[in-house]
């Protein structure tokens, strides 16, 4: 028995974790033959003056991105295609899932697209549609659709990935035993000399013998 091929499955939905499915599952007919993935990484860049290069230092991971080309065909040569199906009405059934409004998010939905060991979840940023082989009446047989998604990832999420300590994100630590402001000072912020600052900030009275389990803000620093 021949073994079905897998189908690029594209799902909707109206809350940003991912678990209010909105108009149920699409499948594309014919599969793209590549997907072409970005990700970004943004620095901050301090330039001195009269200098051509600059000292970068990491501020935040950018947001990944999606794009992908596929083929709507109603000739009749794909498998699975009815005489009765109309590249007009499948482009519009892509344009309900992917781009339309949602009343109930009121915004356009969140994307999850699934296909072998890709699961990339986002939004839809751009959609083109380049219509071919047209009939007598105008009508397509053909279309080339493309699509870019920019990637969403929920905050608590995000969060865990990064799980990274940076001076441009405010933070509470919990003091564990033998934690000291001065070494988290140096850790976060490169500069351990900012414990009096941070002690005035917590309203401590003083930034020795903090007992282990208090918990303390480390805000953003302000460059400059």
């Amino acid at each position: 028995m021949r073994k079905s091929k897998e189908k690029v499955k594209i799902l909707s939905y109206t809350d940003e974790k991912f678990t209010a499915e909105y108009l149920g599952e699409l499948s594309l007919a014919i599969n793209p033959s590549s997907f072409a993935l970005k990700k970004e990484i943004k620095y901050n860049e301090d330039k001195e003056a009269g200098g051509s290069n600059s000292a970068n230092s990491f501020n935040s991971y950018g947001p990944e991105a999606m794009s992908f080309d596929f083929i709507v065909d109603c000739t009749g040569v794909v498998e699975g295609t009815l005489e009765s199906d109309k590249v007009s009405d499948i482009i519009s059934n892509i344009e309900a899932h992917l781009y339309g409004y949602s009343s109930e998010a009121h915004r356009p939905p969140y994307v999850k697209l699934a296909y072998g060991e890709i699961l990339f979840k986002g939004q839809l940023q751009n959609m083109d549609v380049d219509y071919q082989l047209f009939n007598s009446q105008g009508i397509p047989f053909r279309a080339k659709v493309s699509l870019s998604f920019s990637g969403y990832c929920e905050k608590n999420e995000q969060n865990k990935k990064n799980g990274k300590l940076s001076p441009d994100m405010s933070r509470v630590i919990v003091l564990k035993e033998g934690d000291t402001l001065a070494a988290l000072c140096q850790q976060i912020y490169d500069n351990s000399l900012l414990v009096g600052e941070l002690a005035r900030f917590n309203s401590l009275n003083g930034f020795r013998d903090i007992p282990a389990g208090t918990k303390l803000l480390f805000p953003h620093l302000r460059k400059g």
